[in-house]
Formats: structure tokens, sequence, C-alpha cells
């Protein structure tokens, strides 16, 4: 018998409730809600089954199509994301804690990480899982979120126009963070400039009228147009951070006192921090910052801060460095697979060549392509490929067919790059030179060949 009123049932479980909506059906556990979607290939209703005897409470679909068990408990409607985005609107309105949004070109998942871990040591906090920050992530984020938390932390990506303020209205960020702007998806969006007017929405009053604190970065001519924005919206209260001297949080000093400590000093207007980490890759440095910035705007004790910064998690596919078999060889494997941009990129070469070795170690660096760039795409991979002969690495593997024709078209024949065109012949180059403790570094964005290569090794962890 069907149940009346499903659809209000679903609506107040999950409102009462944090982190029961799923859309994997592996990952529910039981007293979760399974929303089944046309996927790429298959839609979700397939795996309605597999959902309930997970212990399923409720399913949500758009679709009818056969019979289930616990068929009482399915709730079938026209548009599922309108439903979800009714149940986000609700949640968002009863929340009373902080919402922090973030932004950027990249490092927004990292950020997200570093201030989830540094603020739970102080605060209850909630925080999108994984990079769940287009439409259907952000509303799965939202219904997921625990009412009762003291900060609930968001990211909100886009790859077009229009989307940052769709987002932005859904979640009225107080506290916002753009992490920077560089060139990316600018298939769609064109220029640096352009993701910079899209990122900006972030912080219209017309999109976000909560807004009460912004953190800006300023390094580059599209990060100074934000905070010009900013200041013609007369946004309250806006920090920047970065190497300029006019940073409100000034990175001044990066010192390597040893091979695992780092003191980095920092100015704000006239104070100065002395801070213990445990990475001179700045970009990490930056993210630790703008954490700080959030910890004194929020009048958190800033010793626990000190404390906790040097043991910030390094997150898989963004730095983690794990030691893994190959062939019964154990290898240093530093996976950057998450995602690759033309700044990125350059920031792991530069890390790389700069990383010491010991006694007989050989550094490996695989690169594969990187997607999204438009009618740039050549230049900025003719880029990578000076570098790495600057750096004159002795062991590199390029992966994928525009690599193989620029190197042909530069004319560029000399045995420290090898071009291999997919996993399994980069793992057999590999199987035949590697050594013991021997270090690779792979990058590049997250449906090329690599990032499956990265799956493999991660897969042999020691």
């Amino acid at each position: 018998m069907k149940i009346n009123n499903l659809d209000k049932i679903i609506e107040d479980y999950l409102i009462r409730n944090e982190n029961k909506l799923k859309i994997n059906s592996n990952d529910i556990l039981s007293g979760d809600v399974f929303i089944a979607l046309q996927g790429r290939n298959i839609h979700g209703n397939k795996y309605i089954n597999d959902a309930l005897d997970n212990g399923a409470e409720y399913v949500i679909t758009d679709k009818n199509a056969g019979s289930f068990i616990n068929e009482n408990n399915i709730f079938l409607i026209n548009d599922v994301l309108l439903f979800l985005l009714r149940i986000a609107n609700k949640k968002r309105n009863n929340f009373r804690g902080k919402v922090i949004g973030i932004t950027g070109s990249v490092g927004k998942t990292s950020v997200k990480e570093n201030l989830k871990f540094l603020l739970s040591f102080e605060s209850k906090v909630s925080a999108s899982i994984k990079s769940y920050n287009n439409y259907l992530g952000v509303l799965i984020s939202l219904i997921n979120m625990d009412n009762f938390s003291d900060f609930a932390i968001f990211e909100i990506g886009t790859n077009n126009f229009h989307e940052i303020g769709k987002l932005t209205s859904i979640i009225m960020p107080q506290q916002v963070i753009v992490t920077n702007i560089f060139p990316t998806h600018l298939e769609s969006l064109k220029s640096t400039r352009n993701i910079a007017i899209e990122k900006s929405d972030i912080f219209n009053l017309k999109y976000n009228s909560e807004i009460e604190l912004l953190i800006l970065p300023n390094s580059n001519s599209d990060e100074l147009f934000l905070y010009d924005q900013a200041k013609k919206m007369k946004i309250s209260k806006i920090l920047t951070v970065g190497k300029k001297t006019n940073s409100n949080y000034h990175i001044q000093e990066i010192n390597k006192t040893n091979k695992k400590n780092i003191i980095i000093k920092v100015n704000k207007n006239k104070e100065s921090y002395k801070i213990d980490f445990d990475t001179d890759y700045y970009h990490q440095i930056h993210n630790a910052i703008i954490c700080l910035s959030i910890f004194e705007h929020n009048n958190l004790p800033l010793k626990t801060f000190y404390k906790k910064v040097k043991s910030i998690p390094k997150i898989e596919g963004r730095g983690l460095m794990n030691e893994v078999a190959i062939d019964n060889k154990k290898i240093f494997f530093i996976d950057e697979s998450y995602n690759a941009s033309p700044v990125t990129m350059k920031i792991c070469i530069d890390y790389f060549y700069e990383l010491e070795l010991q006694n007989t170690q050989k550094k490996y660096i695989i690169l594969g392509e990187m997607n999204e760039l438009g009618k740039l795409s050549k230049m900025y991979h003719q880029d990578v490929i000076k570098q790495i002969l600057h750096y004159k690495f002795e062991n590199v593997i390029l992966c994928g067919n525009l690599f193989k024709s620029l190197l042909k078209r530069m004319k560029t024949e000399t045995d420290q790059i090898n071009c291999l065109l997919d996993e399994n012949e980069i793992m057999q180059f590999l199987k035949k030179n590697i050594h013991n403790n021997d270090i690779i570094l792979i990058k590049g964005s997250n449906s090329t060949k690599v990032n499956k290569l990265a799956n493999m090794l991660n897969a042999n962890k020691e």
C-alpha cells in the first residue's frame, strides 16, 4: 500500500537528519535515502534494489520502472532536482551557524578540507564531501548538513557562465573565500577575466545578501579586479592573502630549517606571526593562512591553529605521498592526479625539481594533458614541455596525443622524455626501469590516462 504524503515524510526526514542523502547505492547505510537519477549511460533505477538491500529507508526517482522490494517507500516525482531544492532551501533557512562558501580556479577542496580539520578542534563542523561543487552536489551537501553545526563549509564550482550566482543564492554564505584566479575551463569561459567575473558572483549582493567577510588573493590582475569589484559592492570586511606587501596577511618569508620543518613569517598590519609548517609548497602555505584569517575573524583560539596546522592531512590526488609497490619494489608516490591547470602544473614541476633526493634515489615525473583550455591548449602544453627541458629531468613521461604531436612539431628529440599513450604502457615502462625508493610524481586532468595510473598505484599501497 502506497504511503500518503510520502514527499512530506521524506522532506521532514531529511531536514531532521544529517548525511542521509546518497547518489551511489554502494554508499547506502541503514536509514539512508537513495536518489535514482539518469547517469551518463544508466538510470539509477537499476540500483534501487541494491540500495534497499543495503538498508535505504526511502528512494527518490523520476522514472517508473518495474517492481521493487519495499515499493511503498519509493517516491516517484517528475522533477527530482526541484524537490531537492525545496528541501535544501528549507534546511538553509533553518540553519543558525556560520556558512562558509569557497570558490576559485583551483584549491577549493584543499581549503575546505583544511578548514574542516582545523575548525573541528574548536567547533562542530559540517562540510560537503569530495568535490561536490556543482548544482546537484550543492543540493546534496546542504541537505546532508548537520542542523546543529557551528560552521557549514561548501565548495562552489563552475565551468560556464551564470553558475556561481545560481549556487551562491542557494548556499548564501556569510563568509566567502576565493582561492585564486587561474586559467581553467577556458573552453567555455574563454579568458581569465571572464573567470574572475563569474567567480565574483559569490560576493555579489544580488545573489548573496548575507556576506560579512570576503577573503581574496591578490597575485595577478584578475585577482586585483575581484578586489576592486568587492570595494564597489561595499563588502563590509575584505581581507587579502598573498606575497604582496600590501596584503592584509602578507606571507613575508618561508624559511626551511630542515627537511621536515618550515617557518612561515606572516605580517598583518603591525603584527607578526611565525608559524611552524611541514612543507614549503606555496599553495599549501597560502591555504593555511586563509584558515588563519578565518580563525581570527571568528575569534577562535589561535593556539589551536598554531598547534594543529602542521598536522593538516594531505589529500589523495592533491599532494599526498604514499609508499606503493611496483613489482615488489618500494616506491614513493606523490599523488597530484586529481586535476591539472597550467599554473598547478608549473607549481608541481617546480616543486618536484626542488625536491631533494637521498643516496641513489631517482625522480620520475609523469604528466598527463590538461583539459578545457580551448584555443590556448597547445600553447600551455608547449610551456610544460619547455619547463621540463629547462630543468633537465632525467626521467620524464608525457602521456597523450597532444603532447606527442607537440613534441614532433617542436622537433624535440631527447632521451629524457618518453611519450606514452596509456596507463598500461607507463606501468610497463616503470616496471622495467624503476628501483627501490625512487620517487614518482603524477599530475594530469581527471579524465586522463595518468589519473587511471594513479588509481592503479594507490591500489598497491604498502
